[in-house]
């Protein structure tokens, strides 16, 4: 995809007032160019006088392109995100082993049934302490919860309050 937003930024004031100076059909241009340039739909119905939502400004950028023309160049945004695109802050799930994930799907059933006031020693119990101990071993080997939830046959929900996450 070669549009980037600008995101969290407002069109300039000289922008504002030349977009709100047209009529409809030129109007509706510079908004299709304004965000083909890189503006928000936010940011381009925020501008707008009246304010339009969104949805409305959407409506227009996919709209078929009026014949008119406006050749006033669109100001460029200010781009926050770095040209190549998209940075991970979090690192890559490494996924879970199929050996762990087999045990996982296979301690899932007991360690369900577990209840606090079950003895140490019941298969319910030994199972909830060995399928919480997997759980946190891989969520600290940066596995995401969602592959453990996947590999255990559980929900998200569950693999969530299991790590306290």
């Amino acid at each position: 995809m070669s549009r980037r937003p600008a995101r969290n930024q407002k069109l300039p004031q000289t922008e504002t007032l030349f977009l709100n100076s047209l009529d409809y059909d030129h109007k509706v241009l510079r908004v299709q160019q304004l965000f083909r340039g890189g503006w928000t739909l936010s940011a381009i119905g925020s501008a707008l006088y009246p304010p339009k939502g969104r949805s409305s400004v959407k409506a227009w950028v996919d709209r078929p392109s009026p014949n008119v023309t406006v050749d006033v160049p669109i100001p460029d945004p200010t781009l926050k995100t770095s040209a190549n695109g998209y940075q991970r802050k979090t690192p890559k799930s490494p996924g879970v082993p199929p050996i762990t994930a087999e045990e996982l799907r296979r301690l899932a059933p007991l360690a369900r049934r577990f209840r606090s006031g079950m003895a140490s020693s019941s298969p319910e119990s030994v199972a909830n302490s060995l399928f919480t101990q997997m759980a946190k071993d891989l969520r600290a080997n940066n596995v995401s919860i969602a592959d453990i939830a996947r590999a255990a046959g559980v929900t998200h929900r569950a693999i969530s309050r299991r790590l306290g996450s």
